[in-house]
């Protein structure tokens, strides 16, 4: 259901924004991504799990290649040691700011700076928690291939962080999510 929302709200979103003429992309693909957690100085790291997100960015009609959007998704990661285990999941909500680089008509390379905030949750011994919030930021640099004038792939590659932590019981408890890498499909409106 709520991938279903996810879709639906960006589907709108790229709608609305097409009617100022200008180039809309919605991009859609997986993410791998790694996840520690930390309380009271212990910390595991080494927890790699992948999500899924969608991107909508809009190209600026103006004189400079740089398009401004927002991203939304769901990335998940595990980490065991010894009888240790959490599973934690990540909704980041961020804005998207990106410069292009003009190379050819079917070919974009750019830069691109993320922040905003980030919903989590844990799970450990089968107990679910949620409240874990915190700021997302980023910065990747992508490519995308246009094999027609609607229809790509891109990737992304770069450093995502989500820093989401929640006191409990009077200990702060953080489980910062990393993402490195992203592909999927573009499409153009």
């Amino acid at each position: 259901m709520t991938k279903r929302i996810f879709v639906l709200a960006a589907l709108m979103s790229a709608v609305c924004v097409t009617g100022a003429f200008a180039q809309v992309t919605v991009s859609g693909g997986f993410a791998l991504s790694s996840m520690s957690a930390e309380a009271v100085g212990y910390s595991v790291d080494g927890g790699v799990g992948v999500g899924g997100n969608i991107y909508v960015d809009y190209l600026l009609p103006v004189g400079v290649p740089v398009s401004l959007g927002f991203e939304i998704g769901v990335d998940t990661a595990t980490i065991e040691e010894g009888f240790y285990k959490v599973t934690g999941t990540a909704v980041p909500l961020l804005l998207r700011a990106a410069y292009h680089f003009d190379i050819a008509s079917n070919l974009d390379l750019y830069v691109v700076g993320k922040i905003g905030y980030v919903l989590g949750s844990a799970e450990s011994d089968g107990i679910s928690e949620s409240g874990y919030n915190g700021i997302g930021f980023g910065i990747d640099a992508g490519v995308a291939y246009y094999f027609t004038p609607l229809f790509g792939v891109f990737g992304e590659a770069g450093f995502d962080r989500y820093n989401l932590e929640k006191e409990v019981g009077g200990f702060k408890i953080k489980v910062p999510f990393s993402r490195f890498v992203t592909f999927g499909v573009s499409l153009k409106f």
